[in-house]
C-alpha cells in the first residue's frame, strides 16, 4: 500500500510541476509577443515531457523496489531453515548476484535455489558453491532451479557423493550434473528422467555395488534407447545388480 501511495505522490507532484510549467510559459508568451507564442508552445512540450518524465521515474522506482523486495523475501525463507553468519549471509546474496548477471536464471530463483540446497542438507558454503553449478544445470536441462536443485541433490545423496567439503562437494555435484546433461545428448530420455532413474533405486544400487556414476549411467542409456525410462529403468537397473549376483552365487 505504501508503494502504491508512493507512486502516486510522484505522479501528483509530476502532474502539478507540469501545469504550473505550462501556466508559467503561457504568461511569458503572453507578454513577448510573437517570440512569446513560440515559448508558450515549447512550454507545452516542456510540461509534457516532464510529465511523462516523472511518471516513468514512478514506475521505474516502484518496479525496482518490487523487485528488491521479492528478492529479499526468497533470501530471508532460504536464511530462516540455514545456520549461518552474517559475512555468509553477504557472500549468499552477492552469489544470487553474480548467478543472475551470468545466466538467464534470475536473482530470485537463486534465492529460492538456496532453500532447496539447504533442505538437502548442505551448508551456507557448500550451497554458496553448488548454486552456479546447479544455475548451469537448469539452464542445460530447461527446468527451473527449483526443479534443477531436487535433481542434482538427489541424484548425488543417492549415489553417495555428498561430502561435508565444500570443494569436494561441489565437484561431485558438477560431475554429477555434467553425466546427466552428457547423456540426455547421447540417448532418447532427458535430463530430469536420468535423474529419477538414479533416485529410484538406481543409485543406492550402484553404490552397494561399488559402480560410478559413469558406468551406471552408460546402463540407463541403452535402457532408454529401448523405451525404459525414468523410474522404471532406475528399478530394472536395480533389479539387474541384484540379481546378477545372486545367479552367479547359485550358479558358480
Amino acid at each position: 500500500m505504501a508503494l502504491g501511495a508512493g507512486a502516486d505522490l510522484i505522479i501528483r507532484i509530476a502532474t502539478k510541476g507540469a501545469d504550473l510549467a505550462s501556466a508559467q510559459m503561457k504568461k511569458l508568451g503572453a507578454t513577448s509577443g510573437t517570440t512569446g507564442k513560440h515559448l508558450g508552445k515549447l512550454g507545452k512540450i516542456t510540461a509534457g515531457v516532464t510529465a511523462v518524465g516523472f511518471i516513468a521515474l514512478a514506475k521505474g522506482v516502484t518496479e525496482a523496489v518490487q523487485a528488491f523486495t521479492e528478492f529479499d523475501s526468497k533470501m530471508t525463507q532460504s536464511l530462516a531453515i540455514m545456520n549461518t553468519t552474517v559475512q555468509e549471509q553477504e557472500a549468499m546474496v552477492r552469489a544470487a548476484q553474480e548467478v543472475a548477471s551470468t545466466t538467464t536464471i534470475s536473482a530470485n530463483q537463486s534465492a529460492e535455489a538456496f532453500f532447496f540446497l539447504a533442505s538437502a542438507g548442505l551448508d551456507a558454503e557448500q550451497s554458496i558453491n553448488a548454486l552456479p553449478q546447479v544455475a548451469k544445470f537448469a539452464q542445460a536441462g530447461m527446468f527451473d532451479m527449483a526443479t534443477a536443485t531436487d535433481l542434482a541433490t538427489d541424484a548425488q545423496s543417492a549415489l553417495g557423493l555428498t561430502v561435508q567439503d565444500a570443494q569436494q562437494n561441489m565437484q561431485n555435484l558438477t560431475r554429477v550434473t555434467d553425466v546427466l546433461v552428457k547423456a540426455n545428448t547421447l540417448a532418447n530420455a532427458s535430463v530430469q528422467q536420468f535423474s529419477e532413474a538414479l533416485t529410484t533405486k538406481a543409485g543406492a544400487a550402484l553404490k552397494v555395488v561399488n559402480k560410478d556414476i559413469e558406468e551406471g549411467v552408460a546402463v540407463l542409456a541403452v535402457f532408454a534407447d529401448r523405451g525404459v525410462k525414468g523410474a522404471e529403468a532406475g528399478d530394472k537397473l536395480n533389479q539387474v545388480l541384484r540379481d546378477i549376483p545372486r545367479a552367479t552365487a547359485k550358479n558358480s
